[in-house]
C-alpha cells in the first residue's frame, strides 16, 4: 500500500471514532438532558472495545494506540488505562454527560483530531 493509501486509511478510522465522540459532546453541551440513548451506547461500546486487550479489530488496536500515545504524553500521574477505566465507569454509571466525563472524553476527541490531522499532513505531502 503506498504512503498515500495508508495514511488515507489511518484518517478515515480516525474520523470515524472521531464524529462519533464529536457527536455526542456536540449533544451533551448543548442539553446534556437530551442526548440519544443510541449515541451514548455507541460510545459505551467505543469506550469497552478500547479497553478490551484482546480485542482482534484492527481498527480498534489502531485508535487505542493513537490515544494511548497521546494520553501518555498529556497525563500527569495517572496511566492511560486508569483513565479509560475511569471514563467507561462513568457510561456504564449513566452519566456520561457528567462535567468530569464530557472533559476526558474532550481528550480522546483531541487525541483523534490531532490524529487525523497528522495523517492529512502526511497525505499531501507524499504526493
Amino acid at each position: 500500500m503506498s504512503d498515500v493509501g495508508l495514511n488515507s486509511n489511518i484518517y478515515d478510522i480516525s474520523s470515524k471514532y472521531l464524529g462519533i465522540l464529536n457527536r455526542f459532546l456536540v449533544e451533551a453541551n448543548y442539553d446534556s438532558t437530551t442526548v440519544s440513548p443510541e449515541l451514548t451506547e455507541e460510545v459505551q461500546t467505543f469506550l469497552h472495545q478500547l479497553s478490551d486487550p484482546s480485542s482482534m479489530n484492527f481498527q480498534i488496536q489502531m485508535v487505542e494506540q493513537t490515544i494511548q500515545s497521546y494520553l501518555k504524553k498529556h497525563l500527569h500521574g495517572q496511566t492511560p488505562e486508569a483513565f479509560l477505566g475511569n471514563l467507561t465507569s462513568y457510561f456504564d454509571r449513566q452519566m456520561g454527560t457528567n462535567p468530569v466525563a464530557l472533559q476526558k472524553l474532550a481528550l480522546l476527541a483531541e487525541a483523534l483530531n490531532e490524529e487525523c490531522d497528522n495523517a492529512y499532513s502526511r497525505m499531501r505531502f507524499s504526493r
